[in-house]
């Protein structure tokens, strides 16, 4: 083999090799995607969002229970000693104001007078029967139903984000119906068991909040516009961090991403993708598993 010949040899491949250590490097650093047909997409039935601003509120989730609001109720009484000669009302019944409860007949002067309620509302209690003698004891319990309390059970590390008026979103276990309210009042005391009582003041016209039934409260405990937002049904978890698959054509690439506070349905983006990009919300996890089925990542 003559010299010239040789050299060029050499050169070729002390070129060659580190531009193929390049390409090995910079595949083996390529972020994990998939790609799929347009009929696999459809079948996969994605849907896809466009990352954007947001407005988000924080909400801090508590159980409580309905308890009855202390300014509708009133205990109803007779203004002199007597003896009731009549009751007019019974547990149960919806008043009016102004309506007559029972009649005493005053053992003074023999005459007799009305027990009136001052108030509308329902008789919650009876405290009395004919031919009793009574004298400056509450003869009925009358509640106005309209309004209702809902007794927060709040923790220390809830006490120190609630604050008055802050809004409030209450709903039954069930989740037949969910009510606004506000913060109406937050103990200065904890229990012995390192619990606070906070107050919401809830409309009740309908009667469905009645006392004695649990419940749980989101309280919104901040509220900012965040400049990039994701829904949080797309952030999946790959190596056990938390990614979002982007777009692009047929590519789906899983984009690691650094996210900030949540309301629950939104979270805030602090790095990781661009304004503007789409990314798949509904049955992300599809392309987690298409892209694990490749062997491109793996989750703990």
């Amino acid at each position: 083999m003559k010299l010239n010949t040789l050299i060029t040899i050499i050169c070729i491949a002390s070129f060659s090799l580190p531009v193929l250590a390049y390409e090995k490097k910079h595949e083996e650093h390529e972020a994990p995607h998939t790609n799929l047909s347009d009929a696999a997409i459809e079948n996969a039935k994605l849907t896809l969002a466009t990352a954007s601003a947001q407005s988000i509120r924080v909400k801090q989730t508590i159980f409580g229970v309905i308890a009855p609001n202390n300014n509708n109720i009133v205990h109803i009484g007779a203004k002199y000693k007597g003896i009731v000669t009549s009751l007019k009302a019974n547990i149960g019944d919806a008043i009016k104001a102004g309506q007559t409860l029972a009649v005493v007949e005053n053992v003074t002067t023999g005459t007799a007078f009305e027990v009136i309620s001052p108030i509308s509302g329902e008789v919650t209690a009876r405290f009395t029967n004919v031919g009793e003698v009574v004298e400056q004891k509450p003869l009925f319990e009358v509640l106005d139903p309209s309004s209702v309390w809902v007794e927060l059970s709040a923790f220390p590390e809830n006490i120190e984000s609630l604050e008055e008026e802050q809004t409030t979103y209450v709903y039954d276990l069930h989740h037949h119906k969910t009510v606004e309210g506000t913060v109406s009042y937050i103990s200065p005391q904890m229990t012995g068991g390192h619990i606070a009582r906070a107050l919401i003041e809830l409309p009740n016209q309908s009667g469905h909040w009645r006392p004695g039934m649990h419940v749980k409260a989101d309280v919104v405990t901040d509220s900012f516009n965040a400049s990039l937002a994701i829904n949080n049904d797309a952030v999946q978890r790959l190596e056990d961090n938390p990614v979002v698959f982007i777009k692009e054509g047929n590519r789906f690439e899983a984009r690691e991403v650094e996210l900030g506070r949540t309301d629950g349905e939104y979270t805030e983006v602090l790095s990781g993708i661009e304004n503007g990009e789409s990314y798949v919300v509904e049955n992300s996890y599809l392309i987690k598993a298409d892209i694990l089925k490749q062997g491109a990542g793996h989750s703990h």
